[in-house]
């Protein structure tokens, strides 16, 4: 082996460790998941149904498990899951799923384990507080809430369902949000 392969050969090595760091960042700033499994954020109510029908993940027995929400084209699917996930939330605004809420089996799966594992493939949390847990991209928000629930948000119909509420606040919620105010 001369000199100049050897130069070469440590130049290759110190590229690939600087191509994996990268990757790692990257990796973990990368896009929040829309979901888990086959079932994501922005799926008609047709097809989280035959997704599923299909997924060994979810105990899912068909349209005894849908329900009407009060409001305007609300839909809520709800399904006991297998190992791993107790019950599950599916809700729907419009004929798209933009809640996904996942109960997870404290006796298979613990808080913290959870939480390092998401942190370790996405990064520290965005907020975090005795009762969650948040990761943001822009369109998802992640949240891991205690007791144990994983849950999976598309902030955009969020923010507008939340805009679009004319609910007024109590003199008590209002007397109180004046008091934030005056802090």
């Amino acid at each position: 082996m001369t000199v100049g392969s050897n130069f070469l050969n440590r130049k290759v090595f110190a590229c690939l460790v600087m191509l994996v760091l990268a990757w790692s960042v990257l990796a973990a700033d990368g896009a929040l998941p829309g979901g888990y499994g086959s079932v994501v954020l922005g799926m008609s109510v047709d097809s989280v149904k035959n997704a599923l029908k299909e997924d060994p993940a979810y105990g899912y027995r068909g349209d005894r498990d849908v329900s009407l929400l009060p409001g305007e084209d609300r839909v809520l699917i709800s399904t006991a899951g297998v190992l791993f996930f107790g019950e599950c939330w599916f809700q729907f605004d419009k004929d798209r799923l933009y809640i996904i809420t996942l109960n997870l089996n404290p006796e298979q799966v613990d808080y913290a384990s959870v939480f390092k594992s998401l942190c370790n493939k996405y990064g520290q949390p965005d907020s975090l507080s005795p009762k969650k847990s948040e990761w943001r991209d822009g369109s998802v928000i992640m949240s891991l809430e205690r007791p144990l629930t994983l849950k999976y948000t598309d902030e955009k119909v969020f923010q507008e369902l939340q805009d679009s509420s004319n609910v007024e606040l109590t003199k008590e919620e209002q007397t109180r949000q004046n008091f934030l105010e005056s802090l």
